[in-house]
């Protein structure tokens, strides 16, 4: 399994369910509804199609609602315009576009002369020569066609437009009405903008839906730590980050965000044109290769594409070639190297960090396949991820949106898993997660990490950390002599011991009353379906001091001479040899 998840943008090229499907199949771990295009109706039938795929297929898939968030567009037209360089443009709110006069979504009037307006990601700027009112004029340094709903830049200015509008507030009863995973919230400047996104969706009874912010503002990059710290989730939306900050300055921007949100344990989405030619061209270019590379190497939870899946020619191709990329980097020296020199120092005071470090390495001593996380809210299973260990972190959760959520962490692999009250419960919970996840099979070792109740109770606090076997349970019975054997299954009807290999465990059907002939030293076990504590059976098991247990039937699956676990404490048959003994070799 990929570590680095793959969040994909649902558009015109991609929103039926059979696309949907095979976007899921290839590798799209979230499903991205971008609400600055379409109808509310339009994302609530794509909702409606991502969970009846999340529904059909293994892997979990969670949805992302994109706000638009204060974002200045320019009006609505038919067809593109040329802007002239060297022209003068009027700027002002309205719904029209001409090569004199580009109207705008909001007022930006705030400018001064000598501010720079960027129209559609940079492509065409201008230079502010005079305010008469609400009217902005501007110079044409820099021209090009201006198509619909081009976005507009105030490089530096802050328009003062209010964090939510009406149409954000519908999208946001949207995601509450629907059960949206996560909403992506556009054009943060700090904290306070993130607490006011969570505080609306709570009033809408959405307070369990999480919070990505999307750094695109300069503002945002210097509150970037309260930001971190106030959100569930940070989205690096380099696109616009790249036209209100110095192109050269993104690149490091990047580096350091993903190194600030792995240090906090918040997942980091790396997102715009990272294979953007392919919306075109069946291949991305070297260089978009490497930015998806750089992305991984650098640490990121999760890639995202955009226009690649919403409108273009080959979005199931794109996120194929995306799974590619990071698998190849995955599975390198470099990246191996450069994961283990980056982890990160567990918060001091926060109990759940010190264990969930304590895991990664402990996997790593004792050669585990994985490390297994029930975690209800999603928090301890986050915290495994932090500190990008080297085996798969499968997480189990009695919350089917906790699950989705943690699809953009990396490493983690989801799974529903019930609720479970005691020790026994988290083990037998954890070998099915790992089972079911195919990341361990019988007589592997995985390491266990959960909460467990504590006097007095503490919330969100993993305290536990076990080493346990994985073993496929057979049988349970009655125990009644302790000890544990590894050795080929031999059945007995009659007591008989002549046929039985030396070193078998005697297996005794229902109604056996008698006694054993011939060479009880052969007995390495015994497993008896009658269910008493004191009959012949159970005096020559604790004559030989091998372990017994009662009350059990083989299934007929299990044949003679196929090897099993007796484990006379816990009065259970595991399928092949599961020993301590067995593991260390």
């Amino acid at each position: 399994m990929r570590n680095v998840k793959i969040v994909c943008t649902l558009g015109p090229a991609s929103e039926d369910r059979a696309t949907i499907r095979r976007l899921a199949d290839s590798g799209m771990s979230v499903a991205r509804l971008n609400a600055s295009h379409g109808t509310l109706e339009n994302r609530a039938q794509l909702a409606e199609r991502v969970r009846a795929v999340d529904s059909a297929t293994e892997a979990s898939l969670a949805i992302m609602l994109d706000l638009a968030g204060p974002e200045v567009r320019t009006a609505e037209t038919d067809s593109p315009v040329e802007i002239a360089a060297g022209s003068t443009v009027r700027f002002q709110e309205g719904s029209t576009v001409s090569p004199r006069t580009v109207e705008t979504t909001h007022s930006i009037a705030a400018v001064e002369p000598g501010d720079t307006v960027l129209l559609d990601d940079g492509r065409i700027e201008t230079t502010v020569e005079r305010i008469e009112g609400e009217t902005v004029h501007a110079r044409v340094e820099s021209g090009g066609e201006l198509g619909s709903r081009a976005g507009v830049t105030t490089r530096g200015v802050d328009l003062d437009i209010d964090l939510l509008e009406e149409a954000d507030r519908e999208n946001l009863r949207l995601a509450a009405d629907r059960g949206i995973d996560l909403v992506a919230a556009s054009f943060v400047r700090d904290s306070e903008d993130v607490y006011e996104i969570a505080d609306t969706l709570e009033e809408y009874g959405a307070e369990d839906t999480a919070v990505v912010a999307k750094i695109e503002r300069s503002a945002a990059v210097e509150n970037i730590g309260s930001i971190v710290a106030a959100a569930d989730g940070v989205m690096i939306a380099r696109g616009d980050l790249g036209v209100e900050c110095p192109l050269e300055d993104v690149p490091v921007i990047q580096k350091r965000i993903i190194r600030r949100c792995v240090d906090a344990g918040v997942p980091v989405i790396t997102a715009t044109e990272m294979l953007d030619s392919m919306v075109a061209s069946r291949r991305p270019t070297r260089a978009e290769a490497s930015d998806v590379a750089n992305a991984v190497f650098d640490g990121t939870d999760a890639v995202m594409l955009s226009g690649e899946t919403a409108v273009g020619e080959y979005p199931v191709e794109t996120v194929e070639t995306m799974s590619r990329i990071v698998g190849r980097i995955e599975g390198s020296e470099e990246y191996a190297e450069t994961r283990d020199r980056r982890v990160p120092a567990a918060e001091p005071g926060v109990r759940t960090d010190a264990v969930a470090r304590s895991a990664r390495y402990l996997a790593d001593d004792v050669d585990a396949a994985a490390i297994v996380c029930l975690s209800e809210s999603g928090y301890t299973a986050r915290k495994a991820a932090k500190f990008r260990p080297s085996v798969p972190v499968v997480a189990a959760t009695p919350d089917d949106r906790v699950r989705r959520q943690l699809a953009v962490s990396w490493g983690v692999d989801a799974r529903y898993g019930s609720y479970a009250a005691d020790i026994d419960s988290v083990l037998e919970t954890a070998v099915e997660s790992a089972l079911e996840a195919d990341v361990a099979t019988s007589g592997d070792t995985i390491v266990v990490l959960a909460g467990m109740m504590t006097d007095p109770p503490e919330a969100d606090v993993a305290n536990t950390l076990k080493v346990h076997v994985v073993a496929e349970t057979v049988a349970t019975g009655r125990s009644v002599v302790t000890g544990q054997v590894a050795a080929p299954v031999g059945r007995t009807a009659d007591g008989d011991l002549d046929a039985l290999p030396e070193g078998s465990i005697a297996v005794l059907p229902a109604g056996f009353d008698g006694e054993f002939d011939g060479d009880v030293s052969k007995i390495a076990g015994i497993v008896a379906a009658e269910s008493g504590l004191t009959g012949y059976p159970a005096i020559v098991a604790r004559e030989l001091g091998v372990p017994m247990i009662s009350g059990v039937t083989l299934p007929s699956s299990i044949e003679d001479g196929a090897v099993v676990t007796l484990d006379g404490e816990r009065a259970v048959v595991y399928e092949g040899d599961v020993t301590a003994d067995t593991r260390q070799r």
